[in-house]
């Protein structure tokens, strides 16, 4: 009828789509890193449904020989969990080091007002938690060296030993911030920096232990992962196979 538009079905989901849904509700992770995966094993399934059908298979066999070659979502999940742990790894410790000195340029400013007047025993004394943020500095370093473009020259750091460094860092940073607060309260100081440094202490340790808790559930099936990001049920040689992969890239 004139003036009317035709409603429109939208497509029903295929195969591919029903593997690819499953597949991600298998994924734990990073979402870009996830959606990137995603997109690859996509790719070659539509490689291999089209190499399939160009063998002579009908387009239903073609799909599902392609499902059958990558295997069950979960076995490609498990594939891809090393990689996903340690990018989940790498950007919560760079979020660590890149928001801890905003966190304690207020309690230095709190507890010690003038520190570039006060000696360093003086800073030490005032910030007794600087030897955890010392060593919090030091675990974070070593993690990103060692799970990111410097492993062609670092042993290579796997993706348990990165998990358990961000709970590491996530635990010192709350007993840091804790222990801050907690001489905050003994002190009986205030100052304008007071609300400034209780708010970051506080939202620091919801983070972290937000943090503690992803890295728990991140924990890597021992089967079918390898060392580095895991390769098993990788699309199959001479059809979608990806490139090589560089941690943290």
């Amino acid at each position: 009828m004139a003036g009317q538009r035709l409603a429109v079905s939208p497509a029903a989901p295929t195969p591919v789509d029903d593997y690819l849904d499953a597949l991600a509700g298998s994924l734990r992770g990073p979402r870009r890193r996830r959606r990137r995966i995603l997109a690859e094993i996509r790719d070659g399934l539509d490689l291999a449904v089209a190499g399939h059908g160009a063998s002579g298979m009908s387009a239903e066999q073609a799909v599902t020989a392609a499902i059958a070659e990558f295997g069950p979502p979960q076995a490609v999940a498990d594939a891809f969990a090393g990689e996903l742990a340690t990018a989940y790894a790498r950007r919560t410790i760079a979020g660590y080091v890149i928001t801890g000195p905003l966190v304690g340029v207020w309690w230095l400013l709190l507890l010690q007002p003038r520190p570039w007047e006060a000696g360093i025993i003086a800073v030490l004394t005032a910030i007794p938690v600087i030897p955890l943020v010392i060593i919090g500095i030091g675990t974070a370093a070593g993690t990103l060296a060692t799970t990111g473009r410097l492993i062609r020259w670092l042993p290579e750091a796997g993706p348990r030993h990165a998990l358990g460094a961000t709970a590491v860092i996530a635990a010192l940073a709350t007993a840091g911030d804790v222990s801050l607060i907690a001489l905050y309260g003994r002190s009986g100081l205030s100052g304008p920096f007071a609300v400034l440094a209780l708010a970051a202490s506080s939202t620091r340790i919801a983070c972290s232990m937000v943090t503690l808790r992803h890295a728990a559930g991140l924990l890597l099936p021992r089967r079918g992962v390898t060392r580095r990001s895991g390769t098993a049920r990788r699309p199959p040689p001479g059809r979608s196979r990806p490139g090589p992969r560089t941690p943290g890239r």
